[in-house]
């Protein structure tokens, strides 16, 4: 019997997909182990979005090489394969790279074929959580993305697999993920759209909670005044992870982003008008090429009126392929700088907008083992807060009665 030993990385569709790997390889009766010495295949799914992360793979890849079995062999699986495989075959030229489909996968095993799916998610051994894929690809061409380069284009999964998907594991899951290269333009080519498919799922009649992947803001200015009402059934979680990059207008143009500062504001607005307590992630890019104070200055000042409380930063380094990679580059010295300021700045607002939190009640469920044997579970509006109670796989009463800048402490209510 063949052995498989298999490591996942990236974003949580990518998450999805090695837990799809798994599952698919043990329904044809592969034995999955956990020590890569003693696999004949190691499959490991790489993601390739940032120059950062793109060294941290090729330093695992080489690890894994160096360690294996005689005649093991490797696969690199993912982004990373596409975006830049001559890297990987430097580490070793029979190292074989396949890309971001399960199809492709099955034909270099020589294996009956199957395909990412809704279906095939659902099927997932995972305890507490379901993440289900909504789609792949996507609509847009950012000047400095690589991975359009490995997904292509938007291809969504239909309605009905989604909400079966989630009706398979309601039994044993109450949270459930919704990802996305970008849950924003879900639907766009099959004659549906975000809107109709968060509405059908909040008609399911269980106890759940979602949370929504990524939306580009281009997106959430379309639908945002549609989806708000939704949050009003208790089943999605109020929070959204909205990437602006930049608050300059200029930046956003020479990104290709499709919105402006003036639109991520006002989809701000209309969610604080409804939710004063709605948890906004966004995505910083520091040092973009032509990012000058003036521009670095002008996102500052979204961040401080927006007050997004998760602020996910990168300082840019261009990727292959891309259009971004043959503008003029910052100096990395200013890149660092800027960085510190954002993560400053950030730190700041996510604690003062977590003291908000202190004294509340809500309904946290819980999913997670934390250090020091506690226990992490999410609120409505998914702020992470720990108990040292044990509630794994349960929805819990919990009053709010500390804060730090990631995350809250509470204690059970029993009423």
């Amino acid at each position: 019997m063949l052995k498989f030993y298999i490591e996942g990385y990236g974003c949580s569709l990518a998450k999805s997909e090695t837990e799809q790997i798994i599952e698919f390889l043990k329904q044809r009766n592969f034995l999955i182990v956990n020590n890569p010495k003693e696999a004949d295949y190691i499959i490991i799914n790489c993601c390739g979005v940032k120059e950062t992360t793109e060294k941290r793979m090729l330093s695992r890849i080489e690890y894994l090489n160096e360690n294996k079995k005689k005649l093991a062999k490797i696969i690199s699986f993912g982004c990373l394969s596409i975006i830049n495989p001559d890297k990987i075959k430097e580490i070793d030229k029979d190292i074989i790279t396949v890309g971001t489909k399960l199809e492709e996968l099955c034909e270099v095993l020589e294996i009956e074929e199957e395909r990412f799916s809704p279906a095939l998610a659902a099927r997932v051994k995972s305890d507490y959580i379901g993440i289900i894929p909504i789609a792949t690809g996507c609509l847009k061409n950012c000047s400095y993305c690589a991975v359009k380069q490995a997904r292509g284009n938007l291809r969504s999964y239909e309605k009905k697999e989604i909400i079966e998907s989630i009706k398979a594991q309601i039994k044993t899951k109450k949270e459930f993920w919704l990802t996305a290269q970008d849950c924003g333009c879900y639907g766009l080519d099959i004659d549906t759209n975000i809107y109709e498919l968060l509405k059908e799922i909040t008609k399911i009649d269980e106890k759940f909670r979602v949370r929504i992947g990524m939306i580009n803001p281009s997106y959430a200015k379309v639908f945002i005044d549609k989806i708000l009402p939704l949050f009003e059934s208790g089943k999605l979680y109020r929070f959204l992870h909205l990437p602006v990059q930049s608050g300059s207008n200029k930046i956003l143009d020479y990104m290709n982003r499709g919105y402006t500062r003036e639109d991520f504001l006002e989809i701000s607005k209309k969610i604080r008008d409804c939710y004063q307590d709605f948890t906004i992630a966004t995505d910083i890019i520091v040092g973009f090429p032509g990012e000058d104070e003036k521009e670095f200055r002008e996102t500052l000042d979204l961040l401080y009126e927006v007050k997004p409380n998760i602020v996910n930063i990168s300082r840019f380094g261009p990727r292959p392929k891309t259009k971004a990679k043959r503008m003029k580059q910052i100096d990395s010295k200013i890149k660092k700088e800027r960085s510190r300021i954002v993560s400053a700045i950030s730190k700041k607002i996510s604690l003062e907008e977590n003291e908000k939190m202190l004294g509340k009640i809500d309904e946290a469920y819980f999913s997670e083992i934390g250090k020091n044997n506690k226990y992490v579970g999410r609120v409505s509006n998914y702020r992470a807060v720990i108990t040292k109670e044990n509630f794994l796989g349960k929805f819990a009463k919990i009053k709010i009665n500390k804060y730090r800048e990631t995350y809250l402490e509470g204690e059970p209510i029993y009423i």
